[in-house]
């Protein structure tokens, strides 16, 4: 027989996936940066973000507790409601979710949201991306299917009462959506072809290939 036994049967995977993904972390101190953390190394190194696409509506939002190396977490869909905050001390409000470079959408890139400027930033992105797509006639539940692409133009200064900065926001301003390319209409199978949703002369061509979406959605997506 051919067949191989699942990766996470392996004596060497602990019962985790073998693939390792890059990691985008952002930071405040001791300025505001992004850094980038290889699949294949340890090694976290500050990159330089002009655009990002965010997948925001498939979001988790939670906590975390770190025991040693080991993370405990509690997770919602970012649709939903903020779990409860566990009992207990040590645990941290976490936003986690998948980014792509707009040059690769095939590469994906985990973003673990934990200061508190970085959660700014990213609440006031889905607030304009849900309200964009409101402003479409698109429901929450059907945003999943796509994916605002956002130009980061810097860091907002946020002051306490006494005039002390306390945390630095990045600001992301929405650009364009183009169709998520983690579902693309396909109930979650990856679809390598990314379609830019501005583009009216997509839209006949996608009604035959996304299953779970309406014509009357379709036609509103060209004012996106």
């Amino acid at each position: 027989m051919t067949d191989q036994m699942p990766s996470f049967l392996s004596p060497q995977s602990n019962g985790g996936e073998s693939v390792k993904h890059d990691r985008l972390s952002y930071k405040v101190q001791p300025n505001p940066h992004f850094s980038m953390k290889a699949g294949s190394s340890d090694i976290s190194e500050p990159i330089e973000i002009t655009e990002l696409a965010m997948d925001l509506s498939n979001m988790n939002v939670g906590y975390v507790k770190w025991v040693g190396t080991s993370p405990s977490k509690l997770l919602n869909n970012a649709l939903d409601s903020m779990p409860p905050k566990p009992v207990g001390d040590s645990w941290s409000k976490l936003y986690e979710l998948v980014v792509y470079s707009p040059k690769d959408f095939t590469k994906k890139i985990f973003f673990d949201v934990t200061n508190w400027g970085g959660q700014r930033g990213i609440e006031s992105a889905f607030r304009d991306f849900l309200n964009d797509c409101k402003s479409k006639n698109i429901n929450w539940q059907d945003s999943k299917n796509y994916l605002p692409i956002f130009l980061y133009t810097g860091t907002l200064a946020i002051k306490n009462k006494e005039g002390k900065v306390t945390t630095q926001e990045p600001i992301f301003k929405l650009q364009r959506v183009v169709q998520n390319p983690k579902t693309n209409g396909t109930n979650g199978v990856l679809d390598q072809t990314v379609t830019v949703v501005e583009d009216i002369s997509e839209i006949p061509k996608r009604v035959e290939e996304m299953t779970n979406s309406s014509v009357n959605a379709l036609k509103s997506i060209k004012q996106l």
